[in-house]
């Protein structure tokens, strides 16, 4: 398995082929949430929504592995530059 290691930890190349499944957990007003996503971009929106209503949010891997928002905005972006242009 091919890795890259970035000064945010470490990525599966593999990541852009096969879906990574991520958890967005939250604890709040209403107490505790937990919420799977495949989707980097699905999975910054959920955790930022969670903020504006009130709860703590973060995202990790299956692990339990907590995951940082700035390596996942990095990814979302090399995926729109290697998406085919219209």
């Amino acid at each position: 398995m091919s890795r890259k290691v970035t000064r945010f930890g470490v990525f599966d190349v593999l990541s852009k082929v096969r879906p990574v499944t991520m958890i967005v957990k939250a604890e709040g007003p209403s107490g505790r949430a937990k919420i799977h996503s495949d989707d980097p971009k699905h999975a910054l929106g959920l955790a930022h929504y969670l903020r504006t209503i009130g709860y703590n949010a973060w995202i990790e891997d299956t692990n339990g592995n907590e995951i940082e928002e700035r390596a996942l905005k990095m990814v979302i972006r090399s995926g729109h530059e290697d998406a085919p242009s219209s």
